[in-house]
């Protein structure tokens, strides 16, 4: 009875403590980014820093994507996907390029009609790029085969 006790009081150590760590380690990072967000904006330029960091991380995250989704290509079965894949994937890297080039033009403070034009629909353009993305993966899944259901799955074992 003893033993079965210790067990569960152990368990309930370990979830009662991963609570109060993960808590803890929530806490210093807040207190950590707060401290390093006084330093930084006392330091002249960190600002602009900042503000190219903050322009950059979406296209980042999206040549990242596309980057996986050219890795995935290869896997689709048919001719006709990779190559409509290829296809899409090329589109949406340059449009993503572009819109990058755009947006540090804008943060540079070039004054032109077009980059005016792009600053007020710049959002349209990460839409595009989540749509891109979406039918790459598509056009990649329609070329693998079909998924056997699990009755198919259990009569072929």
């Amino acid at each position: 009875m003893n033993n079965g006790l210790n067990k569960y009081f152990g368990l309930m150590a370990l979830l009662f403590g991963g609570l109060l760590g993960t808590i803890a380690v929530i806490v210093i990072l807040f207190y950590v980014l707060k401290l390093f967000s006084i330093a930084m904006f006392n330091i002249p330029g960190s600002d602009n820093v900042f503000h190219v960091v903050i322009i950059m991380v979406p296209y980042i995250i999206y040549f990242s994507a596309y980057y996986y989704m050219h890795t995935k290509i290869a896997a689709a079965k048919t001719k006709i996907s990779r190559v409509l894949a290829r296809c899409f994937l090329v589109t949406g890297s340059i449009i993503c390029f572009t819109t990058m080039i755009f947006s540090l033009l804008i943060f540079l403070k070039v004054k032109n009609e077009w980059l005016r034009t792009f600053e007020s629909n710049s959002h349209y353009s990460m839409i595009i790029q989540i749509i891109m993305l979406f039918v790459t993966a598509a056009i990649i899944a329609a070329g693998d085969p079909k998924e056997k259901n699990w009755m198919e799955k259990r009569s072929s074992d």
